[in-house]
């Protein structure tokens, strides 16, 4: 008997295992090593035992990409919990999620992993997209506050696609002041 046949059954438990690996495997060494063969190597699972759980390579990237985006949503709804409930909340709330990463290799492997499969999949692009469109809602009618939480919001996702690629070395105090930048043009932060 195999080490699988004597493995008590836990799907939730692999299914995390094994997008796990997709995770690893895509911001390590890239879209191309996402194979399922690799990926039930690396979880230690068969194939087949793989493909109960996930049919094909897509099915694991559309379950890696709900999974990173589930992650981002609750990131944000934190962040969200925390502002004042004045204009320019949801802004500064999406501002503080992309800077919400401190020193913590999972949440920039969790960056890296997102831009890689923005990047890769119209299906991820078009999700990300609704979610924008309705979260740009909330900045309200007034096209030059609007303008200027958009230009906070870009800023933001500057820096999260900075810190993605470990483009620039910013030490925390640094990093604090152009996050206190961005909330004060956004109506918050420190007064």
């Amino acid at each position: 008997m195999t080490e699988a046949h004597r493995r008590q059954k836990q799907p939730e438990l692999i299914r995390s295992q094994l997008l796990g690996v997709v995770r690893e495997l895509l911001v390590r060494e890239g879209l191309h090593a996402v194979t399922l063969d690799a990926v039930a190597q690396r979880a230690g699972v068969t194939k087949g035992g793989l493909q109960h759980h996930y049919r094909s390579k897509q099915a694991l990237l559309d379950a890696l990409s709900d999974q990173l985006f589930e992650e981002f949503e609750q990131s944000f709804e934190k962040a969200l919990k925390q502002e004042d409930d004045t204009p320019g909340r949801h802004a500064r709330a999406y501002i503080r999620t992309c800077f919400d990463s401190g020193s913590d290799s999972h949440q920039v492997e969790t960056q890296r992993a997102i831009g890689l499969l923005a990047l890769t999949s119209a299906p991820c692009r078009e999700r990300w997209h609704a979610a924008m469109a309705v979260a740009l809602k909330a900045d309200g009618d007034d096209p030059h506050a609007a303008n200027v939480l958009m230009a906070c919001r870009l800023a933001g996702d500057g820096f999260w696609f900075a810190q993605m690629l470990d483009v620039y070395a910013l030490d925390g105090p640094r990093k604090a002041a152009i996050l206190d930048i961005l909330l004060k043009l956004c109506g918050g932060g420190r007064p």
